[in-house]
């Protein structure tokens, strides 16, 4: 009979990395150079799984935490969830999710993402996909127009390791305004820095900075290809796109990630007209994934007006099965048992009413809920849909 145990691990676990490195890297592989850099995951937590004291599978949590709808909230990602060959189809991640589940309560996380290899795995474990954050494809010499244009501001460059103190600085003013931006912890952040070889281009008057971008050159005649493009306003946008215009007899093709609420077929003319470009969902990331872990712990998002209560299912959370009074007072939520309910829904359905990117109308069809007509109104009042985006890749 097979003895099965979870264990917890803090930090630096090696086995959580070489079951994850034999489901998501090339293998055969260099797993020592994965290892050599579990310095930067130490604030990370394992969860292995032991058949017969064997590690056979695994995940890894790591606290992120996360914008949602304008205010910065306890959220902790999921990765690397893997099982060896010779012991899947046996529940086993299934089991570590519910153990994940249990210590993200503990630890008082009320979001949780990840990058899923399935979708519909996940959102059986009640996670919802985020809508796609796209690439943008072009050639430079559709922006030379904007090198005639007088900006009041320049850019500046700076290796990634003698910017990186500037750009961690301006990616926490974009998420304090940026709806389901998380941030990687520290020692992560630092992995970038001491890793990258990526450029910084600051985008700046006399004031203040308005943009960040950060990209590599993969050869002349070749690729510019945009990691982060953040801005404050037209004019740090514009004097990026201006910077990346100078590169026209350097690069052949942009490759410019862009977030899901923003159209750069709109930022200038002809540059995705016909042959000149293109924009395409990312093919090396699937959309990312999110969830709600404690319903009573949402309490005080920027919110509409009104107020609806719903009982909500949820099949791998039992604390959240319960009924709740969803309600605005000044635009913040407050959240509260009620003895009554206006709806039913799933803890899918909660979850994507509170990132914002579903229509109600889907979730009969989802089996996420009922929502009587009259509730869809108030629901949409009191969350109004926004597009989350995630950042943070893991």
């Amino acid at each position: 009979m097979n003895k099965i145990e979870i264990r917890e691990i803090k930090g630096q676990d090696t086995e959580a990395f070489e079951l994850a490195f034999y489901a998501f890297f090339p293998t055969p592989g260099d797993i020592e150079k994965l290892k050599s850099m579990s310095q930067y995951f130490k604030e990370d937590t394992s969860f292995v799984l032991y058949e017969n004291e064997k590690p056979v599978s695994a995940l890894i949590c790591k606290p992120i935490p996360e914008n949602v709808r304008g205010v910065i909230k306890p959220m902790c990602g999921l990765q690397n969830v893997a099982t060896h060959p010779e012991a899947r189809r046996k529940g086993y991640s299934k089991k570590l999710m519910a153990a994940a589940f249990a210590y993200f309560k503990e630890r008082d996380y009320i979001f949780s993402t990840l990058y899923p290899f399935k979708e519909s795995f996940y959102e059986k474990s009640g996670y919802i996909s985020f809508p796609q954050f796209r690439t943008a494809i072009f050639s430079p010499k559709q922006l030379v127009p904007l090198l005639t244009k007088n900006l009041p501001g320049k850019v500046e460059l700076f290796s990634f390791a003698n910017g990186f103190e500037i750009y961690e600085k301006f990616l926490k003013e974009m998420q304090n305004v940026t709806h389901g931006m998380g941030i990687k912890h520290r020692s992560e952040q630092l992995r970038l820095k001491d890793n990258s070889s990526m450029w910084v281009a600051i985008a700046q008057d006399e004031s203040e900075i308005h943009g960040i971008m950060t990209y590599q050159i993969t050869g002349f005649w070749k690729d510019f290809k945009v990691r982060d493009f953040y801005y404050k306003d037209s004019l740090g946008k514009y004097l990026l796109l201006k910077f990346i215009a100078v590169h026209a007899d350097q690069v052949k093709e942009v490759y410019l990630t862009i977030k899901p609420n923003e159209y750069p077929e709109t930022w200038i003319n002809d540059t995705f007209w016909g042959e000149n470009g293109k924009i395409i969902s990312r093919d090396w990331v699937p959309s990312p994934m999110g969830r709600v872990v404690q319903v009573e712990k949402l309490s005080g998002l920027n919110v509409g007006e009104g107020h609806f209560s719903a009982k909500i299912t949820d099949e791998n959370c039992d604390w959240n099965n319960r009924i709740f009074l969803f309600k605005a007072k000044e635009g913040i939520l407050e959240v509260s048992e009620s003895n009554q309910f206006d709806c039913e829904l799933t803890i899918q359905g909660l979850s994507s009413i509170i990132y914002g990117c579903y229509n109600l109308d889907d979730f009969e069809y989802k089996n996420w809920g009922k929502i009587p007509k009259e509730i869809m109104v108030k629901i949409e009042i009191l969350f109004p849909k926004i597009n989350p985006f995630l950042h943070a890749d893991f």
